[in-house]
């Protein structure tokens, strides 16, 4: 007869994991809303911080399947609604960033298009 796994600990990593998985994308949202706007010009920074949103969705999304994994050994209590809410939202805004790759590069194009002919237009 299995023995039920022992209740988790105030701070076990996969609460901590589960935790980190649901406030990921808010964090990220704020890196976006808050940050963003005092960088704007500043091309490198406009980058980083882009990647930091990116980076924090990400690693959401692992640790959120990190915690869900754990919960076997750690028991559900408070480790896996949070799990589960922070693996969907930030595996749905992973694909939300796969999804928009095709129309970005589009985007891309065009402008290269529209910056090459004004430098064209600008030589006669």
């Amino acid at each position: 007869m299995d023995t039920p796994p022992p209740p988790p600990s105030g701070n076990s990593f996969p609460k901590q994991a589960a935790t980190f998985s649901v406030c990921a994308p808010f964090l990220s949202f704020a890196v976006g809303i808050f940050l963003q706007p005092l960088v704007r010009g500043e091309r490198a920074a406009v980058i980083i911080l882009g990647l930091l949103s990116t980076l924090l969705i990400i690693v959401g999304l692992i640790l959120g399947l990190v915690a869900l994994a754990a919960t076997k050994s750690h028991g559900r209590t408070g480790i896996f609604g949070k799990a589960i809410a922070g693996t969907i939202i930030n595996g749905l805004l992973v694909l939300l960033m796969l999804a928009s790759i095709p129309g970005i590069m589009k985007a891309m194009d065009r402008a290269k298009a529209i910056q090459q002919q004004q430098m064209e237009q600008n030589q006669k």
